[in-house]
């Protein structure tokens, strides 16, 4: 059943429990009304052998994505995606100078983290992708495959370390970049790297991410494997408004807490706890606390050379050191509850574009080569916003595609095929507007 807690000032969060949760119900409850919800014991704290929900458990992936499990996977010289926060009280614009992404050596992050001399988080990690990569670079796909080949609900990922519940539904995101990943040359990715929207966040207490909302209008789930995160969420009602407000994400605070009269929603998820959030709607997450790990030990051997290890260099032999973390995993994903919103937040993409665009820049940039237009249009929209018309049209399709193999003998195709092919037609009456008006 669905259980709403109340938070300050009266504001209402959906709780359900993992353990009896199912697809109907999470629909019904979450992806039909688009709000958000806190799933209890999403993962249990050990194996129990059981093929429902999370095929993991906490114990196992907590041990997977320890610092000195990662230095043992990929090496000090492996590169992943950070934010620095400054400690101490900055002004808000301070702080977001820190926020900026950059690539750091896990060697580096390590050591950051020994040294406690900032508050570095590890995050928007394309964890599942590198590792499924690696595992595949040493013939360690075997489970992979026949998860694959099993079906899409039996899909496990990160080279085995979980599969995600039924009950949470389709993914149309993660099998659309599955199959861009096997090379199908017919349809166009989402960005300009590698597809994929499955992530880790590994940061010790302090660090946090700012107010903000999933991309491309898609949901997203995040598990908590260990420690404690505090979530806030505005009403449903001040969403709107703070979306309305900010231009769509233009100008939001970085903090939600210093918003004039913001009615707020504080979530504690623990260790096991899922964290659902709809499309389209704002949220900050904090890391509270976190147990501690140790850190790989700083007189680790470096070979110069790594064919000789004769020549490696010790470094000093100071205390290991350890550090107290919070991790969790974290997917976007859509499906039929959302793909609307997703063309909706398209379409305002685009014609935020196409409010910058004149008529004289075209004329002056391409003359009536309209082809050359409609590029310069497709680039820009990428650039600024990792999709374009051909990334939402190639998603559709893909997922039109998919329906033509797929019956569940109950007509509910049909629908669903209605549904996209409107969707596509808003997407080609905005793109006529936009870029085929040479001449016009």
């Amino acid at each position: 059943m669905c259980v709403e807690v109340k938070q300050g000032g009266g504001t209402c969060m959906l709780e359900l429990d993992g353990r009896t949760l199912t697809f109907d119900k999470f629909r019904e409850c979450c992806l039909e009304p688009n709000v958000p919800a806190v799933i209890r014991c999403a993962v249990p704290e050990c194996e129990t052998g059981s093929k429902e929900g999370f095929v993991s458990c906490l114990e196992r992936m907590t041990s997977r994505l320890a610092p000195m499990s990662l230095i043992d996977a990929y090496g000090e010289g492996h590169h992943v995606p950070t934010v620095e926060f400054m400690t101490g009280t900055t002004s808000d614009s301070d702080q977001f100078e820190y926020m900026e992404c950059r690539m750091r050596p896990l060697g580096e992050v390590m050591e950051c983290w020994r040294r406690k001399d900032g508050v570095l988080y590890l995050k928007d990690w394309h964890m599942q992708l590198e590792c499924e990569s690696q595992g595949r670079a040493t013939e360690r796909t075997s489970v992979e495959k026949k998860a694959v080949i099993d079906g899409y609900h039996c899909i496990v990922h990160a080279d085995g370390l979980y599969q995600v519940p039924e009950y949470l539904g389709h993914d149309w995101m993660d099998d659309f970049c599955r199959c861009l990943g096997g090379g199908d040359a017919n349809y166009c990715h989402f960005g300009d790297t590698e597809s994929d929207y499955r992530f880790a966040y590994i940061g010790p207490p302090s660090s946090w991410t700012p107010l903000h909302f999933d991309v491309f209008g898609t949901y997203s789930w995040s598990l908590n494997v260990c420690g404690e995160k505090l979530w806030f969420f505005p009403s449903p009602e001040g969403n709107q408004r703070l979306l309305e407000t900010s231009l769509y994400g233009l100008m939001l605070p970085v903090d939600i807490r210093t918003t004039t009269g913001a009615e707020l929603c504080a979530v504690l998820q623990r260790p096991g706890d899922l964290v659902f959030v709809p499309s389209g709607y704002l949220h900050q997450v904090h890391n509270v606390s976190g147990p501690r790990f140790l850190l790989p030990p700083k007189n680790i051997l470096r070979p110069d050379d790594p064919a000789n290890p004769k020549k490696a260099k010790v470094l000093d032999n100071d205390d290991t050191g350890s550090v107290s973390l919070v991790i969790s995993i974290n997917h976007n994903w859509c499906n039929e509850w959302c793909v609307e919103r997703m063309v909706k937040a398209f379409s305002r993409d685009a014609n935020r574009l196409q409010r910058l665009l004149t008529e004289e820049d075209r004329v002056l940039l391409f003359g009536e080569d309209c082809t050359a237009w409609h590029k310069h249009v497709e680039n820009l929209l990428i650039g600024g916003t990792n999709w374009n018309f051909a990334c939402i049209r190639s998603f559709l399709k893909h997922r039109l595609a998919c329906l033509s193999i797929q019956n569940d003998g109950k007509g509910a195709e049909v629908g669903l095929r209605h549904l996209l092919k409107k969707c596509l037609a808003e997407v080609d009456a905005v793109e006529l507007r936009i870029t085929h008006t040479c001449g016009s």
